[in-house]
């Protein structure tokens, strides 16, 4: 049996004990599975994105943030549906905004895989802006990457204006995202798309996307979209391990079915 096998036979073994013996245990054994699947794809893909639209992008080894998340960042398969959205503007746009840059996943993905030119990316943890800095460096992007700190309701100001005027924004901010942003954000993004990353935790969130949805109302047009369906059949490396681990790859370890909004400038 291969060590592969000997994994997967433990990882079924610990998920059936858990579910009938200490069912309050599963989500740390399941947290756990995603951790390991990750680090074993890492070590294969020495540390590289294989697939989608980020294909090449390089990662330090120490990155920060979301190690559970790497194996489906490195596949292609993490947030499929922002990735789907950035693809299908091509290279519509010139700059590309991220408040909640983490370890720069997106804002040095899209200039490796060469869907905009220039990226800004806001990081409140020094920890993750050093990171960025280390990955940009990596993938030689020194010069087409700004790093800046925790973005505040007027973080539009740090940003040239011919950039805010044919932009991506980006917004992922676990939840402050009702507090940043407001009708003078989208003014000032009144010729560029923003697409934000809606954290429904609180228990006036229809009120919060209500009110955002009118902040918008007069430059921007609103469309949701929700995560959706994966298909792993074309990944041959993944046909060797069992079912559990393979869908297992496609968790984001969300609390509820996580969703966004995409808006499109008026005019």
């Amino acid at each position: 049996m291969t060590t592969a096998e000997t994994y997967s036979n433990t990882l079924r073994v610990t998920f059936n004990h858990m579910a009938q013996q200490h069912p309050e245990l599963l989500p740390i054994a399941i947290a756990h599975a995603r951790r390991n699947l990750s680090e074993r794809i890492r070590l294969h893909y020495a540390n590289t994105i294989a697939y989608g639209p980020f294909k090449g992008l390089k990662l330090v080894e120490d990155a920060h943030w979301g190690s559970a998340d790497l194996g489906g960042m490195i596949l292609g398969l993490y947030e499929q549906e922002i990735l789907n959205e950035l693809s299908a503007l091509g290279r519509k746009h010139r700059s590309f905004i991220d408040l909640g840059a983490a370890d720069g996943y997106y804002g040095l993905g899209v200039l490796v895989g060469e869907l905009f030119e220039k990226s800004y990316c806001f990081e409140i943890t020094e920890k993750g802006r050093e990171v960025i800095a280390r990955n940009a460096a990596l993938n030689t992007l020194q010069d087409r990457v700004t790093i800046l700190g925790e973005a505040k309701p007027d973080f539009y100001t740090q940003i040239a204006p011919q950039d805010l005027a044919d932009a991506l924004l980006l917004i992922d901010i676990e939840g402050a995202e009702f507090d940043i942003v407001s009708a003078d954000t989208f003014a000032a993004f009144a010729k560029s798309t923003v697409i934000i990353e809606v954290h429904e935790w609180y228990p006036d969130i229809q009120d919060r996307l209500t009110r955002l949805l009118q902040q918008s109302a007069a430059t921007h047009t609103a469309r949701r979209f929700s995560t959706g369906a994966r298909d792993l059949s074309s990944f041959a490396e993944l046909k060797i391990i069992n079912d559990s681990e393979r869908w297992l790859l496609c968790s984001e370890g969300r609390p509820y079915l996580m969703s966004w909004y995409r808006f499109d400038p008026r005019v």
